[in-house]
Order: structure tokens, then C-alpha cells, then sequence
């Protein structure tokens, strides 16, 4: 998910000889001014559309500089993580109104034979989130690890009454299937709703205009960077 940011050199064929000399470090310098403005506007827009964006998603706007050679800067949404969903991948339906991937718990889910072929999760009402409205990586990998120690106990038919039992579970409980935590003593037990599997890939409305904002910056501020930058460098050609 990227705009590459490059100038049209057709405009400038009957250029004087000096301009054209100057023209290719000028207009990296002003590609580049216009990809960094280009993403603090991407970054400002996050913090707005998004409530409480963690720092990854904040900062998940990159760019790679024009050079002279080159002519092109490019700003893009970072493509990897350390840990869970690359931004590049949970922010996509966002900008391009699209179902949204499947996260990485879910493929997970998946390969254990945990989660059934068509279905997606969502967070249950239980869930404990972090302050920007996810439940954490150590969480989820507690419970993914709780579950494929259940599940492989059951293959290989121990007595589940052994040993401690996992406070996690897949089950359906009033006909709603998902991953429940048990919770209560033993005169009282019950279980809370941790993650909901539903069925259909879930689908979002645009929210993040990154492909608009970054053109309208371009449009607007290209021009302006552009004369400047023409400027300085042969002025300082001149100097010489």
C-alpha cells in the first residue's frame, strides 16, 4: 500500500540548459520535502480517524527518499511487525474498503483445527482490551498456547479431569461458538466470552483516506517545493 510521488520532465523540454542541469537534484529535494509533509499528514489522520492508535500504527507511515537517479519518493504503510499483524495488512480495509486479511491468530487458530474453515474472530463482550481497544500479544498467545495444549491432551485421550484445566476452551454455549475463559469456584462455575467466531469475513467502510490525502498534498505543495528548491540550487550553481 504506497504513492509514488515523481515529476512529469515533459514540461520542461524547452528548458534553458541550466535548468535542465539542475533540475534532477532540485526536484528530488522537492519529492522529498513533499513525501515527509505528506506523511505527517498520514500520521495526523491516524490520530484522528483512529481512537487511541498504538504507537506501531502511528508510526506505521514510511518513506523512501527521491534520489537524482531515481526521481521518484515514495510513501507507503509499513509491511512488517516484530509481533502480530503487519499495519500494511489490518489497516488495508480501512483505506481501500475491503474485507479485512485474516489476522495471524486466526491462521494460527486455523492450522490447530481450532477454528472452523469460513469463520473469522471478533473480540467477545468478556474481552480484556488494551487502551487502544485490542486484546494484547501475550494474551493472545497465552491463549492460543492454552489451546493447543487442551487439544492435544484430547488427541491423545488422557483423562481431562488430570491436572489443572486450561482456563480457556473453544465451545459453543447458548449457541454462540467461540473461545471462553472459566471463571467462578467450583459451588459456582461459568465462562466468559473472550473471542466470538462468527461467520463471513468481516468487511469495514473506508475510514483512512490515505490515497486522497497524500495526492492532495502532492497537488497543492509539489509546485511550490519544486520552484524553491530550483532556486537555491542554481543560485548556489552561480556561487561556484
Amino acid at each position: 500500500m504506497d504513492v509514488s510521488v515523481k515529476l512529469d520532465t515533459s514540461k520542461f523540454e524547452r528548458a534553458t540548459a541550466e535548468i535542465k542541469k539542475q533540475l534532477p537534484y532540485a526536484s528530488s529535494v522537492a519529492l522529498n520535502n513533499v513525501a515527509f509533509r505528506i506523511r505527517g499528514e498520514e500520521r495526523a489522520a491516524i490520530g484522528r480517524i483512529f481512537a487511541n492508535p498504538a504507537n506501531l500504527t502511528l508510526n506505521s507511515v514510511l518513506v523512501k527518499k527521491a534520489t537524482k537517479r531515481s526521481g521518484v519518493a515514495k510513501v507507503f504503510i509499513r509491511d512488517q511487525a516484530p509481533n502480530g499483524t503487519a499495519p500494511s495488512e489490518y489497516l488495508a480495509p480501512s483505506v481501500i474498503d475491503e474485507n479485512r486479511a485474516d489476522k495471524r491468530f486466526e491462521r494460527a487458530l486455523r492450522h490447530a483445527g481450532l477454528l472452523p474453515s469460513g469463520m473469522y474472530v471478533v473480540h467477545g463482550k468478556e474481552a480484556r482490551l488494551n487502551k487502544h481497544g485490542n486484546i494484547s500479544v501475550a494474551t493472545y498467545k497465552k491463549i492460543l498456547a492454552e489451546l493447543r495444549a487442551n487439544s492435544g491432551t484430547k488427541r491423545r485421550g488422557s483423562d481431562s479431569s488430570q491436572g489443572p484445566k486450561s482456563k480457556y476452551f473453544v465451545g459453543k454455549i447458548n449457541g454462540v461458538l467461540g473461545i471462553w475463559k472459566r471463571a467462578g469456584g467450583k459451588r459456582k462455575r461459568t465462562a466468559k466470552p473472550i473471542l466470538i467466531f462468527l461467520k463471513g469475513r468481516p468487511n469495514y467502510r473506508q475510514r483512512f483516506p490515505f490515497v486522497r490525502i497524500a495526492e492532495g498534498i502532492a497537488r497543492r505543495h509539489f509546485p511550490i517545493e519544486l520552484d524553491k528548491a530550483m532556486d537555491r540550487a542554481i543560485a548556489t550553481a552561480k556561487r561556484r
